[in-house]
């Protein structure tokens, strides 16, 4: 893996990999540490695609989740070399059980996309696309997109209004600019799991961050010491009942 910091991919590790030429990148809102890639770095690895010969995969993970001011660019739309692939869902904004994604590629890879998937695919969900398209062309699917920001910025304040403050080791709630989770900065490894145990003990489950890293990872453990909540899929009663039970259980 590639290190990523509070812009995004470190690209001057990145460098470092040798003859890698295929990087995959969520760069609306990396997970778990929810980091918007700067745009110094998004056309900093449009820069290394091009001097490899490399392929960027861009992943629009919770793109349209975005509350505080407008997206950056995504990689695509910067792309003047054609070495993005840019992939996105409707699993996110509509509902998981839809199935339905979507890549758009540089014009050299559509023919040799559309044979190999003409290969490994055999059926595709036609009724489910012309719904979707008849869906988007009337003008139903940007105003869902508002309806399910509001709802995911209202849970987000709920999250942020009712964190518990001055718990020992913990830190306050970030500013929550994109995305449907949060990443809480803890003090070190062994707070972070008496953390996670109490909010256990209480009924409320808290990821936490250390689980994500890389076992050969060259970060200290307890710097990768941390807490991610996921808060789209909990109506605001609940989280607010779920933040009363870990003020009591971690004060």
């Amino acid at each position: 893996g590639v290190p990523v910091d509070e812009e995004g991919l470190d690209c001057a590790r990145l460098a470092l990999a040798g003859d890698c030429r295929l990087v995959y990148v969520t760069p609306a809102h990396q997970y778990p540490t929810g980091v918007t890639m700067s745009l110094a770095r998004r056309l900093a690895l449009l820069a290394w695609a091009e001097r490899q010969d490399g392929w960027i995969i861009e992943d629009d993970y919770d793109g349209e989740y975005r509350y505080n001011g407008a997206p950056l660019a995504p990689l695509a739309a910067l792309d003047r070399q054609g070495r993005v692939l840019y992939v996105g869902t409707f699993g996110k904004i509509a509902f998981p059980a839809l199935r339905l994604g979507y890549l758009v590629l540089p014009a050299r890879l559509v023919q040799a996309f559309s044979q190999g998937r003409a290969l490994a695919v055999r059926h595709s969900e036609v009724g489910t696309q012309c719904v979707m398209a008849e869906f988007m062309a009337q003008g139903h699917f940007q105003r869902h997109i508002r309806r399910m920001r509001r709802a995911a910025l209202s849970r987000r304040n709920v999250l942020k209004a009712g964190w518990p403050v001055g718990v020992p080791g913990l830190a306050g709630m970030p500013d929550v600019a994109a995305g449907l989770h949060v990443k809480v900065d803890v003090d070190n490894f062994t707070r972070e799991q008496e953390l996670v145990a109490k909010a256990e003990s209480v009924g409320v489950e808290v990821n936490p961050l250390s689980s994500y890293w890389l076992e050969d990872s060259e970060v200290p453990v307890d710097k990768r010491a941390g807490l991610v909540l996921g808060f789209a899929a909990v109506p605001e009663g609940e989280i607010a009942e779920a933040l009363m039970r870990l003020r009591k259980a971690w004060r």
